[in-house]
């Protein structure tokens, strides 16, 4: 798909059908996600493929676990509501994880987020190789990761950067309205678009 409207057609799914995520389309999905740019090229990332139903009934109920901590600590009302099924009916799980100690120069000069952000690039890269194949997926964050972490037996040191369900789209999805960015020029101006 042409790139701009590929961007523009991604999107954050929540319902999926149960047909299988074939091996080549996870290797393409990997593929774009290893051309993402990071730090002196350190590949931060490792991915858990989580394609057992018990597995993901974890991942669900860690899930519901954090949405329960925010709605105890008087979250916003909407996170009552939010549903996790996905993570049950999506056919593949894929957690992705950034290595700290691989984020390039930053701790020289106090950014010490160079894997995450790199993780991130990835991720963009994979949702949108998805994408491109008829797939959706979700960039999903809603979990304790030291949580996440222990179930999955992943070494303290990582990061989790996120979740991706990966699937067929189980009903049209609806793109959210965007705002208009805001951009400043030579330096931040409050209020200024």
């Amino acid at each position: 798909m042409e790139f701009k409207k590929l961007v523009k057609a991604r999107r954050s799914c929540r319902a999926f059908e149960r047909s299988a995520v074939t091996d080549e389309q996870l290797a393409a999905i990997f593929e774009a996600g290893q051309w993402a740019p990071s730090p002196l090229n350190a590949q931060p990332w490792e991915f858990i493929v989580i394609s057992e139903e018990a597995v993901k009934a974890k991942v669900r109920k860690i899930g519901e676990a954090a949405r329960q901590a925010v709605i105890d600590k008087g979250g916003p009302a909407w996170a009552a509501k939010y549903g996790m099924e996905f993570l049950q009916q999506a056919p593949v799980l894929i957690v992705v994880t950034a290595d700290p100690g691989k984020g390039g120069l930053g701790d020289f000069f106090g950014q010490k987020h160079g894997a995450l952000q790199a993780a991130s690039a990835c991720i963009q890269n994979m949702m949108l190789a998805a994408s491109d194949m008829g797939l959706e997926t979700l960039w999903f964050t809603f979990f304790a990761p030291e949580k996440l972490g222990e179930a999955l037996e992943i070494p303290q040191h990582l990061e989790i950067a996120g979740i991706l369900p990966v699937g067929q789209p189980g009903e049209s999805i609806k793109a959210p309205p965007r705002k208009a960015p805001k951009v400043h020029y030579q330096r931040y101006r409050k209020g200024e678009k």
